[in-house]
C-alpha cells in the first residue's frame, strides 16, 4: 500500500444539486487549459425525492447537499476534489480523501479543504467519504463513481472505499447521496472497488483463497480493501494462529480482527508500546507464558521531541488533568516525571470544550512531550490499566504496529466536542 502524501489546499468551483436527502455531482471539464472548471450537465443528477419517490427537486441553494468541486490537470484528468456539506443547520460536516495513482491513499480532509496531487500525470483512482458532528448522527453518506474502465460502479457507504485501486483507471465523476440515518439508500449490482489483487481473491466462510497472477497458490500476508488476510497453500487461515511471532485472531472469512478485546476480555495485566516515530500506541495482552505476545489494539497518537525513550511503570492517573499551557485533559495516566497519556486538550474541564485543532492534528501535530490519544482510548488506558503498567516508548520507522495504524478523519471546525467520547455516544 503507498503512502501518504499531503497535497495543496486550493479553491474551487462548485456545482450542487440536491433533495432532502440529496446527490451531488459533478462532470468532466468544459475547459482545463486556462485552469477553469467546466460545470456538469445537470440532466445526469437525480435529486434524493426523484430517488426515495419518484418525484420532485428541491431548490439547490436551499437543499441539504454534498457539494462536490474538482480540479483537473492538463491531460483532462481528475486530480484533486474537495467536498462540503451544504445548508446543514446543526454543527456537522463532511471529511473525504483520495487515492491517487502517485499518492496513494493520502491524509483524509474536511469540509472544503482539498485533497489530491495535483499536477500532471496525476489522477484520482479511488475516494472515501464519512460525514461528522451531528450530521453523522442524522444521515449516512452513500457514494459512487463512474471509472474510466468500469463506468458507473457500485455504492459504498460511510467510510468505505469507491473506485479502483492500482489497476490504471481513472475517476470521471463521483456522485454522492445522503439519506436519513437507517434509510435505504441506492443499489447497485456493480461492484463498488476493484483492485490488482480483488479478482484474484475469493471471500467465503471458511474458504477464502487467493492466487497469485501466474495462478499458483498465493502465501502470507495480504491487505486489500483495507482488510488483512493470512495465507497458506492459497487458503485464509482462521482462528487464532501464531504469525511473526504474535498470535493473532481472524475470523471466519480470513479476516484479520484488529481489535481482540471483546474477545479475550479484561486482563490482569498490559504492555503498552509507543511507537514515537510513527505515532502508534500498541496494547498487548500476555499469552500464558509466552509472554506479552497478543496484539490487542492499536492507537493512533501524537507525541513530542521531548517523550522520552525507554521502559517506565505508570504511577498515577487523574480523571482531569490541567496541563501547563492552561489546557485540560481527560483521562490522564502518568508514564513518568512530566508525561502522561492523555485526551486532545481543553480550553476548560468539560467535554464539551474540545480545542478541535488539537483533534485534527492527532496523529500529525506535535505535543509538549506527552502521549495524546483520542478520548475513548485515554480512557481504555485509564480504566484498564492498572498503575504500574509496564510502558515501553521505542523508535521504528517501518513498522508502526503488528496492526495496521489506525487512520484521523477530522471533524468540522465548529464541533468542539470528541466524536469518540462515550458521554456522546
Amino acid at each position: 500500500m503507498k503512502k501518504h502524501y499531503k497535497g495543496l489546499t486550493v479553491l474551487l468551483s462548485a456545482f450542487m444539486l440536491a433533495g432532502s436527502a440529496s446527490v451531488a455531482y459533478a462532470g468532466p471539464a468544459d475547459d482545463i487549459a486556462n485552469g477553469t472548471v467546466g460545470m456538469p450537465n445537470t440532466g445526469s443528477s437525480t435529486s434524493a425525492e426523484q430517488f426515495n419517490q419518484g418525484t420532485g427537486q428541491q431548490d439547490e441553494n436551499t437543499a441539504l447537499h454534498v457539494g462536490v468541486n474538482y480540479l483537473y490537470n492538463a491531460e483532462g484528468d481528475i486530480s484533486a476534489f474537495a467536498m462540503d456539506l451544504k445548508n446543514f443547520e446543526g454543527i456537522g460536516g463532511v471529511s473525504y480523501r483520495a487515492y491517487t495513482n502517485t499518492g496513494g491513499y493520502l491524509w483524509w480532509y474536511h469540509d472544503g479543504i482539498q485533497t489530491g496531487v495535483v499536477g500532471s500525470g496525476s489522477w484520482v483512482e479511488a475516494i472515501q467519504i464519512q460525514l461528522s458532528g451531528q450530521a453523522e448522527k442524522m444521515y449516512d453518506v452513500y457514494y459512487s463513481v463512474t471509472s474510466s474502465g468500469q463506468g458507473k460502479m457500485g455504492y459504498a457507504k460511510n467510510g468505505e472505499v469507491a473506485g479502483t485501486v492500482d489497476i490504471g483507471e481513472k475517476i470521471l465523476s463521483i456522485e454522492v447521496v445522503l439519506v436519513p440515518k437507517g434509510s435505504a439508500g441506492p443499489q447497485s449490482a456493480a461492484p463498488r472497488y476493484k483492485s490488482a489483487a480483488s479478482s484474484r481473491l475469493s471471500v467465503a466462510e471458511n474458504a477464502t483463497v487467493m492466487f497469485n497472477e501466474d495462478g499458483s497458490v498465493y502465501n502470507g500476508w495480504l491487505s486489500d480493501d483495507f482488510v488483512r488476510y493470512y495465507f497458506e497453500n492459497g487458503y485464509a487461515k482462521t482462528g487464532w494462529q501464531y504469525i511473526d511471532g504474535y498470535k493473532f485472531y481472524f475470523d471466519s472469512c480470513g479476516r484479520l480482527v484488529q481489535d481482540v478485546d471483546s474477545l479475550i476480555g479484561k486482563q490482569s495485566d498490559y504492555l503498552l508500546k509507543v511507537n514515537k516515530t510513527l505515532n502508534c500506541l500498541t496494547v498487548y495482552a500476555k499469552d500464558g507464558n509466552n509472554g506479552y505476545i497478543i496484539p490487542v489494539k492499536a492507537m493512533l497518537t501524537s507525541v513530542g521531541d521531548d517523550t522520552p525513550i525507554g521502559t517506565f511503570k505508570t504511577p498515577e492517573k487523574y480523571r482531569w488533568r490541567l496541563m501547563v499551557n492552561d489546557t485540560y485533559t481527560q483521562y490522564a495516566t502518568r508514564i513518568t516525571q512530566g508525561f502522561l497519556f492523555h485526551s486532545i486538550t481543553y480550553a476548560t474541564p468539560n467535554e464539551n470544550n474540545l480545542l478541535t485543532v488539537g483533534y485534527n492534528g492527532l496523529g500529525v501535530s506535535r505535543s509538549l512531550g506527552c502521549v495524546r490519544l483520542n478520548c475513548r482510548n485515554s480512557k481504555w488506558v485509564y480504566d484498564n490499566c492498572h498503575l504500574g503498567t509496564t510502558v515501553q516508548v521505542y523508535e521504528d520507522a517501518n513498522v508502526a504496529s503488528p496492526f495496521d495504524k489506525p487512520e484521523l478523519v477530522p471533524i468540522s471546525d465548529q464541533q468542539t466536542w470528541d466524536p469518540t467520547d462515550p458521554k456522546f455516544n
